[in-house]
């Protein structure tokens, strides 16, 4: 708990954790309901359709008391399924759901022809350059010095 309480020892722009960890922190001090309250503004469920048995249920449960209503919540599932609709009504308040329709034969393709990404190759001399036109152009949102924390057991704190 040291090593966590010293990676929380500001309100982090992200936080990376199970539900039990969450809990845990909570109830020990180490994450204040307050900040909680202050500056949660997302929070994604991934695996959403295997949360539960995992065995997450209850500390999920008991989570929502900290999630302010402000907080837009994402659930991420590969299959739709009855605890993803628990989810979906414990946490989502106006839902919109996104169903990625495969393709063609997408079994094969890392990334389904319906998704686009990009990226640029680069130098890592002009790696700077690129970011400064990137922002400029604003293609993307200009927030730097983002704050973390992961909490993962497997993970270490650095």
């Amino acid at each position: 708990m040291a090593s966590t309480a010293t990676a929380l020892s500001g309100p982090p722009y992200i936080f990376v954790s199970t539900p039990a960890c969450v809990q845990r922190c909570l109830s020990s001090g180490v994450l204040q309901a307050k900040s909680v309250d202050d500056y949660l503004s997302i929070i994604i469920l991934d695996k959403a359709d295997l949360i539960f048995t995992y065995g997450y249920e209850k500390n999920l449960k008991d989570l929502k008391t900290h999630i302010p209503k402000r907080c837009q919540c994402l659930l991420m599932a590969a299959t739709s399924s009855d605890d993803v609709e628990s989810l979906k009504k414990l946490y989502l308040h106006n839902p919109y759901i996104l169903t990625l329709a495969e393709v063609g034969d997408g079994k094969d393709e890392i990334v389904p022809k319906n998704v686009q990404q990009f990226w640029i190759q680069c130098s890592y001399r002009d790696k700077l350059l690129y970011i400064l036109a990137i922002l400029k152009l604003d293609l993307v949102q200009k927030k730097f010095g983002i704050k973390s924390a992961v909490l993962n057991a497997e993970l270490p704190v650095n």
